[in-house]
């Protein structure tokens, strides 16, 4: 994307954040079609914050302050390495709404950088979709029992080195 473009769709996107700024509502649940329909890489946004902030506060929880240790342990499990190993031992389990949000983030067209293969980050962009998606439709309970699936498969790769 070019300097004046990017300059442009920034200055867009302020202008309509100004906008919402003055109409804020609290956090709503969507209904499940709409988001069906949404975005995929928008949902994996989301999902890539939701799942970073669930493994800091879970390894904050150890109560470690050295914030060097804290951090290459969170990019250890946020990886999108991980996360494609996670992706591919939960897929089978995912209902048929999850399974159609993996297959549109996986197939989705994303930058891939240098520190993961192709595979390896459009499986994490799916598994982050799927967070998303979740998260957005409100089902806490789905969202939480998948990352704590996650963050235990994480936990038994790293431990087996």
């Amino acid at each position: 994307m070019k300097f004046k473009q990017f300059q442009f769709l920034k200055n867009e996107a302020i202008k309509k954040l100004i906008s919402l700024d003055e109409e804020y509502r609290p956090f709503e649940p969507k209904i499940v079609s709409e988001v069906l329909s949404s975005d995929a890489i928008m949902l994996a946004y989301i999902g890539d914050a939701v799942y970073s902030m669930y493994i800091r506060q879970r390894i904050a929880d150890m109560n470690i302050s050295k914030v060097q240790v804290l951090h290459t342990l969170v990019t250890e499990f946020v990886c999108a390495k991980a996360q494609s190993k996670v992706l591919q031992q939960l897929e089978m389990s995912f209902t048929d709404d999850e399974q159609h949000i993996a297959r549109r983030g996986r197939n989705s067209n994303v930058n891939v950088p240098k520190s993961s293969s192709v595979k390896e980050y459009r499986n994490s962009t799916a598994f982050e979709a799927v967070l998303g998606f979740l998260y957005e439709t409100g089902q806490q309970d789905r969202l939480y029992e998948l990352m704590g699936q996650a963050y235990s498969i994480t936990l038994r790769g790293l431990s087996n080195g």
